[in-house]
């Protein structure tokens, strides 16, 4: 088979690869789609987690290729649960395998025409969410976790900054609750995606100040912010539009410190997200069915031998909203 090896900084290198068999309650699937995550391009700037053997990518869309227990027939639609836990530590019981305590060794990821996943990681996929939607499963999963946290109500003001793929997934899960929700993104595309999926408003917060586009909508400012961005000013900017008591959700990366006395004297509540849950993934394929339209943040595919030269583009601000791999084509 076909794969594409994170081996060092920006550095992609796609070779052949021994097809990889599934061991004890594992199951090999074909890869169909899966996304570039704004993790994996952090990844890829920095060198982090690289080596010969190191394969990113885990917003997959997939079919069972081989299940040797006979419980997936091959060709089943699937999309699986990116934590790899244990099963046996006290995390793992809880159903928290993202904060396993004895994780097993990397098996592969997404960018290769196979790879490997534990059974129980599988979910199905519905008929009536296409191959390319399914890859949105995890992303959106991890949207509609924040939203959950938030504790957002239907008539809330909402802000979120960076329009990205996770940013206008969460516009389409607060929209779905009923918040109002405002966007804020230099990309003018990101912002036209924005609308469609929600918001009522969407602005360039390099020409409009935040606290005055908020300010028209509500005096007292939102009730929930979502950074998205992983910029370190537009993270402390979340916290000094939103109003007191507000809740504020950090879904992007920051790589520098913040300055936080704003939030302490706001009294503010704050979290971040390390993934999807296993629910919200579940809940991701129910909106992808009724709000199809969240599949638009897709704006483009590429081949296996693309990988590197799409990471470039993202990584400095080029290459559209969301691009899926394609290890097939």
């Amino acid at each position: 088979m076909r794969a594409a090896f994170f081996t060092r900084e920006r550095t992609i290198e796609v070779r052949d690869a021994p097809v990889p068999e599934p061991g004890p309650g594992d199951v090999r699937l074909r890869v169909l789609y899966c996304g570039i995550c704004g993790s994996d391009l952090s990844l890829y700037k920095t060198g982090a987690l690289s080596g010969p053997d190191v394969v990113l990518g885990h917003e997959v869309s997939a079919v069972v290729d081989l299940d040797p227990s006979g419980e997936w027939p091959p060709g089943t639609r699937v999309t699986p649960f990116p934590a790899r836990g244990c099963g046996e530590c006290e995390w793992c019981r809880r159903g928290e395998w993202r904060h396993c305590a004895d994780p097993p060794a990397r098996m592969g990821g997404g960018y290769a025409e196979l790879t490997v996943y534990p059974k129980r990681n599988l979910i199905p996929v519905p008929d009536a969410v296409d191959d390319l939607a399914a890859a949105l499963a995890e992303p959106l999963g991890v949207a509609l976790r924040a939203v959950e946290l938030s504790q957002a109500q239907a008539g809330d003001l909402a802000y979120v900054a960076g329009l990205g793929p996770v940013g206008l997934l969460t516009v389409s899960a607060l929209s779905a609750v009923g918040c109002r929700v405002v966007g804020a993104d230099p990309n003018a595309e990101r912002r036209t995606l924005g609308l469609e999926l929600g918001c009522v408003d969407a602005f360039d917060p390099s020409v409009r100040d935040p606290a005055d586009a908020l300010a028209s909508h509500d005096p007292l400012g939102p009730a929930h912010t979502f950074e998205c961005s992983g910029a370190s000013a537009s993270l402390e900017q979340v916290f000094d539009v939103c109003a007191p008591l507000g809740s504020v959700g950090i879904l992007g990366i920051p790589m520098a410190p913040i300055l936080l006395l704003r939030m302490t004297i706001k009294e503010q509540r704050a979290f971040s997200i390390s993934g999807p849950s296993w629910e919200s993934m579940q809940g991701a394929l129910r909106h992808l069915q009724q709000r199809s339209e969240a599949a638009k943040i897709v704006t483009g595919t590429v081949r296996l031998e693309g990988v590197g030269d799409a990471m470039a583009g993202l990584a400095e601000g080029r290459g559209g909203v969301k691009t899926l791999v394609d290890p097939q084509a």
